[in-house]
């Protein structure tokens, strides 16, 4: 018999869906609409704005999507507790890799075009960044209990929003920490005052956009000092938030899920929501289009794997009380996204250098650092097949997920 009890939670998470998703369409209609009067008024229209524009779109109508079912939830309508299966035959695997890497191929081709890219480039954004998100995604929850449809389309929308939104404050607070910090600490070292006031007259006499001022402040930006405050927030700090955060959906729904094995799979699930909403995010740089989404790709095994290991680990330690391994889980993977970081921060100052014709041992790294990445993408997958296969068995005997 039906319960006519409502799931205020649901209610809750459908208004946080909608309000995204109207974020999302706002700014793509932004973009849009910026991209037309562009067309008619005779200027060049930017590719990066008709990529916004469809790529928050998408983003939008996956919000909507659950933001219904959500609702759904809300009125107890019986077919949202319907178990949501997410199976990937081995056909439809080799569609998903081909067809992205058939879009990535093409982009490369047409990025720099500016009289086509931001016709076609917003066309093939979408199959570049979603199937491999896609065929990831499927290999990790391969034989797992994922849940009902209304808790996968709570966490992929947890996931997209909240995650993301609890994880921009928290670190736009530590960089304004950070600044007040420094501040504090110039203001303490006269010599530092006098050179500050220096570096800004000239700076203002020759124009913050010119070359000299560049190459002005360029020996300032690789600073060992500036390196290593680099280092310290996006290989450290900032892992160590957002792999707390990420599979926030996991952590809300914790006393509802039966099994580590599903835990698994709704974390993977939530990383793949907060890689696309990322992605996406990004997506707009059209000089550099291929190779951001190939490396994208690498960042996309990084946020499942780690969510995924998260979302067993806090189920485990809901269940069984087993706080040491979701202690251990957290270290292992901070560790993973900060060795990532780490490595790509390194790849970016190793690019300055070069592109400021500045001496220095990081300036040859360029080569070692991007294979070092490669793989830590390959071990890092490793790790997802190898902990769903760990979880296959489990999973197999575990009983569905009781409704709330």
């Amino acid at each position: 018999m039906k319960s006519s009890q409502t799931h205020l939670p649901s209610l809750l998470g459908s208004l946080l869906f909608l309000l995204g998703a109207i974020f999302f369409f706002s700014i793509g209609l932004v973009m849009g609409v910026t991209a037309l009067t562009s067309l008619f008024t005779g200027e060049s229209v930017e590719a990066n704005q008709t990529i916004f524009f469809l790529a928050f779109g998408f983003e939008g109508v996956l919000l909507l999507i659950a933001a219904s079912i959500s609702l759904q939830k809300f009125l107890n309508k019986p077919s949202v507790e319907q178990n949501t299966v997410l199976w990937l035959s081995k056909k439809q695997m080799a569609v998903c890799l081909i067809t992205a890497g058939i879009a990535i191929l093409l982009g490369s081709q047409i990025s720099t075009l500016d009289s086509v890219n931001w016709i076609f480039l917003p066309l093939l954004t979408i199959p570049a960044v979603v199937l491999p998100l896609w065929l990831l995604l499927g290999l990790s929850v391969r034989k797992l209990p994922i849940g009902s449809r209304w808790q996968t389309w709570n966490v992929l929308g947890l996931g997209m929003t909240l995650g993301p939104l609890i994880l921009i404050t928290l670190e736009a607070a530590v960089i304004i920490i950070g600044f007040i910090g420094v501040i504090v600490y110039i203001v303490t070292q006269p010599e530092l005052i006098r050179e500050v006031e220096r570096l800004s007259n000239e700076i203002v006499l020759l124009g913050p956009t010119s070359e000299e001022a560049i190459d002005l402040i360029a020996p300032y930006l690789t600073r060992p000092g500036v390196i290593v405050g680099a280092l310290l927030y996006f290989a450290l700090i900032i892992p160590a938030i957002e792999e707390v955060f990420k599979p926030i959906g996991v952590w809300l729904l914790a006393s509802k899920l039966e099994a580590p094995a599903q835990g698994f799979a709704l974390g993977a699930l939530s990383g793949a929501g907060f890689a696309l909403a990322e992605t996406f995010g990004v997506s707009g740089q059209t000089s550099e289009w291929a190779v951001l989404l190939l490396t994208r790709i690498g960042t996309g095994i990084l946020h499942i794997t780690t969510s995924a290991l998260m979302g067993a680990a806090i189920v485990l330690a809901w269940r069984e009380r087993r706080f040491i391994q979701l202690i251990g889980n957290y270290i292992l993977v901070v560790a993973l996204h900060g060795l990532w970081n780490a490595l790509a921060i390194t790849f970016t100052f190793s690019t300055l250098m070069e592109l400021l014709d500045q001496q220095g041992f990081l300036r040859t790294w360029q080569l070692p650092v991007s294979i070092s990445m490669g793989l830590l993408a390959v071990a890092m997958f490793a790790i997802l097949i190898a902990s769903n296969h760990k979880m296959t068995p489990s999973a197999t005997d575990a009983a569905p997920p009781p409704n709330p």
